[in-house]
């Protein structure tokens, strides 16, 4: 190659195409003789995957559509419908709006289908062509805010799990300053620092200088925490609730203090969790967590795919500068030359250009499917009704907000068991010394009590649907758990006061047949004396 005047096919001489706008370092180009620069044709994505793949990633760009209709869906479902019918709730429309940003990245190029080369060997950028540069844009928004929304998801859940921390107008105020705020500083430092091009697909990408300090690595970081954070907080409830399991089976101990006494004066046992308790207990935890634990896991192996998909392309393009990779690029031209410009003959060699075909395209199928999935996770049974009486009968949509009474409740933090229990008004309700904490378990370990008693104040009001198909006897028997009692024991309690209303109802009925008796007495001698 030293004594070559020109650039063999398909490659084009450099000269030939002096530099004036586009992205210049997107150009895979390279020395073949002391006086020759050749490079290879735009796009080079082209010379790295298959004749489907453009098919393929095509139609992994078009399931974006039904993704967006789900999120809109779901936005209009919390705009329109009370919320006893849509659930709606600032967590889970900030990530819906952060969801749309993203896959308005993948649907824009759909409509305006882009040239992706500037010319023929240079990629276009943002100062270059406006498709490349809203599609950028969005994109990096919309994956910084569904992190950063996943992020304060699984924050929320730990404070109310481990801490018992209760909404507040100050928290909703900063958890909006901080998933929008974040990504807007992020997406003002990487673009006019980092930029982005088209060097995979039609949406452009951020590039690859400085673009893991400025951008992804941070992507990466936010969606990593969001995972430790749920994964710290499952782990926390497994362990609450193992080491009462490790205690011993149904193993009973009795207080010392007059709050465990009955209605008779008679003293009942305290409690300690059983294993069977401990283990419904967990399952409640665990139901009210499922959903963050998905989307948590979702969303870190998205980010994990993107991760691959940006260094292999940040490899194709600094390849040729690599002494390692020297061979298998030297391998990969030859190639080329040989097969007279042939792709399908060097794809075996076109690996060192980037990620293999299959991996780029499951990442666009898992970006395009997140919308779908987070929508099946976040959709209820109670948005159908709302929108069906809206439709056929909106004069039974009820637009008001629930009795102040069950409001009053919910924003104390957690339902009292005096207010809810019919034994708590006999004298039978255990003090608070009859707590988990009692029992040497941490503070935050009385979980369930929140759980079971304020699901809705977490996210989506999960368990609204559930408490009203309850029934006031089942519901009796949530709040005695919830104050630390056994099943054993509120059933005996329930026992003992059927009796003590039998035993009043016996009484009032046999003073009402004294009652009777001295009239007939009296009339007996009155008919005797006659």
């Amino acid at each position: 190659m030293a004594d070559m005047m020109s650039c063999p096919a398909p490659f084009l001489d450099l000269a030939s195409y002096p530099y004036t706008g586009g992205f210049e370092a997107g150009r895979f180009c390279g020395a073949f003789s002391s006086n020759v620069s050749c490079c290879l044709p735009c796009p080079i994505e082209y010379w790295s995957y298959s004749d489907s793949f453009e098919r393929n990633v095509n139609v992994a760009y078009w399931f974006n559509v039904p993704s967006l209709v789900c999120q809109v869906l779901l936005l209009l479902t919390s705009a329109v419908l009370p919320k006893e019918k849509s659930h709606r709730h600032y967590l889970s429309i900030g990530l819906c709006l952060a969801l749309i940003l993203l896959e308005l990245a993948f649907i824009v190029p759909l409509g305006t289908r882009p040239d992706k080369c500037y010319d023929a060997i240079t990629p276009h950028d943002l100062h270059s062509d406006l498709s490349c540069g809203w599609s950028g844009a969005l994109l990096e928004a919309g994956a910084m805010a569904g992190s950063m929304w996943i992020l304060l998801r699984s924050l929320w859940t730990h404070l109310r799990v481990c801490y018992n921390v209760k909404p507040t107008s100050a928290y909703v105020w900063a958890s909006h300053a901080i998933g929008w705020g974040v990504p807007g500083i992020f997406l003002g430092i990487s673009l006019p620092i980092t930029g982005v091009s088209y060097r995979l697909g039609p949406t452009c990408i951020p590039n690859q200088q400085n673009a893991f300090l400025t951008w992804f690595g941070w992507l990466i970081a936010f969606g990593c925490l969001a995972a430790l954070i749920q994964c710290s907080t499952t782990c926390f409830c497994l362990w609450l609730y193992a080491r009462h399991f490790w205690q011993g089976d149904n193993s009973v101990t009795h207080d010392v203090s007059t709050a465990g006494l009955t209605a008779d004066g008679q003293r009942r046992p305290s409690v300690r969790l059983g294993k069977r308790m401990a283990w419904h207990r967990l399952k409640e935890v665990l139901v009210l967590q499922w959903r963050s634990i998905l989307l948590s896991a979702f969303v870190i192996i998205d980010t994990v795919f993107f991760g691959a998909v940006y260094v292999a392309t940040e490899r194709a393009v600094m390849a040729e500068q690599q002494p390692t990779k020297q061979p298998d690029v030297i391998k990969f031209v030859t190639c080329l030359i040989l097969s007279e410009g042939d792709r399908d003959a060097c794809l075996g060699y076109a690996k060192v250009l980037g990620l293999n075909e299959s991996t780029v395209i499951a990442s666009l199928f898992m970006s395009a499917l997140v919308g779908i999935f987070t929508f099946l996770l976040m959709v209820r049974k109670s948005m159908f009704v709302g929108w069906y009486e809206l439709i056929w009968h909106p004069r039974r949509v009820r637009t008001e907000e629930p009795p102040a009474g069950r409001m009053n409740k919910r924003a104390s933090g957690s339902v009292r068991f005096s207010d809810t229990s019919p034994f708590a008004k006999n004298g039978t309700r255990q003090g608070p010394r009859h707590s988990m904490r009692q029992m040497g378990v941490p503070e935050a370990g009385d979980v369930m009590k929140r759980h079971e008693s304020t699901p809705a104040n977490w996210f989506d009001d999960d368990f609204d649907e559930q408490e009203l198909e309850r029934g006031e006897s089942e519901s009796c028997i949530k709040c005695d758990e919830a104050e630390g009692r056994d099943v054993t024991a509120a059933r005996a309690d329930k026992e003992q006061q059927k009796k003590i209303e039998q035993q009043a109802e016996e009484d009032a009925f046999f003073k009402d047949t004294k009652k009777d008796r001295k009239p007939r007495k009296k009339s007996q001698e009155g008919g005797q004396s006659a």
